[in-house]
């Protein structure tokens, strides 16, 4: 029965999960440099939010793993981003709360574990790392300070790397 209701809740937050995504965003223009930096940010912290619980509560060791990537990789990120900041003699950003949705992503994390958590939070992590490479590609494309140009560009292969593990791994059997 437990098991039951923790599916079918976590075949309702994909359906949501779903609907945020509808279809991914293609690279458009660019947000303003303020707008990219407060997006980077939390991005980065959701990631670092989400795979810590993934490491604590997913029931697959892979998305385990899967988990400890995003807090190492976006913890990287972060600080690669402060010094692209500082380079480009920007002011340091001051901490963000996470968006809506994000919030709303790991509100919904809390509290699931083992299979259902792997499938909550795999859908999740292709939504967001679906929307933070149209951001950073459209920076990266369009930004308006080179310096931040450049980190975006130089994230944009992370965040496929994340988005193509997160795709294989809901694949898996």
């Amino acid at each position: 029965m437990l098991k039951t209701m923790m599916l079918t809740g976590a075949a309702c937050f994909t359906l949501a999960a779903a609907a945020f995504a509808q279809t991914p965003p293609q690279p458009g223009p660019a947000l303003s440099t303020p707008e990219f930096i407060v997006a980077a940010v939390q991005t980065d912290e959701f990631e670092r939010r989400a795979g810590h619980m993934a490491e604590m509560q997913a029931g697959d060791p892979h998305v385990k793993q899967f988990g400890h990537m995003m807090t190492i990789d976006h913890t990287d990120t972060t600080r690669k981003l402060r010094d692209a900041i500082a380079k480009a003699g920007l002011p340091e950003p001051s901490p963000q709360p996470l968006s809506a949705e994000e919030q709303q992503m790991i509100d919904a994390l809390r509290g699931v574990t083992g299979e259902a958590f792997d499938k909550m939070y795999l859908s999740q992590q292709i939504v967001a790392h679906e929307n933070a490479l149209n951001v950073m590609q459209s920076y990266a494309a369009n930004g308006e300070n080179p310096v931040l140009r450049d980190a975006a560009s130089n994230t944009v292969p992370i965040v496929e790397h994340h988005l193509a593990v997160a795709r294989q791994l809901r694949e898996a059997p």
